[in-house]
């Protein structure tokens, strides 16, 4: 969050963290870790469970880890995020189910704020069937939990459209797979909302993609893996008014670097 708090004071969004430490620990997490926003304490978890946010299942997540609860299990909150307009009203909120899943900064500022980062230089692309896939990632490198997304920008010829799900038995929609990773959690995949389309003769109407339209699947590696690359599948059906192309599948590669775990 630091390393884009320029782009949320852009967006005109003042950036505070609230923790169940106290103020002590955070002022010397802060300037140990050169935090310059405000870190409010709500030591006690006063607040936290004011707002409904005590994460009731902190235990038994922390054994699934294959952790021991301590003490400083108690009184945490689910991970989130609120952002409240100028008038003190909870405009957007995003919260995860796990204590340990945190999502980039990237993330925020594009699901939350609406501030979409451009296409970064590190991408991949395919093209096949009047089809074009550019593929990327939020960022370069990962930390263990921490909540990527794979982006896929479609281009489609002005004639072409790629089936979108649910379809009639018998046609293949639009699917995005990460091939499996040890540690590897996949989130549902973010997708515009399709047109209705009707072919002529036929009773069934279709739901389809043109033009282009982008994706993104959110993931995550649930541990320390070290570099990886992520093989992708991107499944469709292309078809034109008059003519359909066989289901087919296009393959990307992504180089993903790693890095340590914050523990403190």
């Amino acid at each position: 969050m630091q390393g884009h708090l320029a782009e949320f004071e852009r967006a005109g969004v003042a950036l505070v963290a609230v923790s169940y430490d106290s103020v002590a620990v955070l002022r010397e997490f802060a300037e140990r870790r050169g935090i310059t926003y405000p870190l409010l304490s709500d030591e006690g978890s006063q607040t936290i469970r004011a707002l409904g946010l005590l994460n009731q299942h902190a235990d038994e997540q922390v054994r699934f880890y294959g952790v021991t609860p301590r003490d400083e299990h108690q009184g945490i909150p689910y991970p989130g995020i609120f952002l409240i307009d100028e008038d003190g009203t909870v405009a957007e909120k995003q919260f995860e189910q796990s204590y340990r899943h945190r999502p980039v900064s990237a993330l925020v500022l594009d699901e939350v704020l609406g501030v979409a980062e451009p296409e970064p230089a590190a991408s991949v692309r395919a093209e096949r069937d009047g089809l074009q896939v550019v593929a990327w990632l939020d960022a370069p490198a990962y930390r263990p939990y921490q909540k990527l997304r794979l982006h896929l920008a479609f281009q489609l010829n002005p004639e072409v459209h790629i089936y979108a799900p649910p379809t009639p038995d018998g046609y293949v929609p639009l699917t995005v797979e990460i091939a499996p990773l040890e540690g590897l959690s996949v989130w549902p995949l973010a997708a515009p909302e399709p047109r209705p389309f009707q072919v002529a003769g036929l009773d069934e109407t279709f739901l389809v993609y043109e033009n282009g339209f982008r994706v993104a699947l959110p993931f995550s590696i649930d541990l320390t893996a070290g570099p990886v690359s992520l093989d992708i599948r991107v499944g469709y059906q292309a078809c034109t008014a008059t003519e359909c192309f066989p289901p087919d599948v296009l393959t990307l590669t992504l180089p993903l670097e790693s890095e340590d775990l914050i523990r403190d």
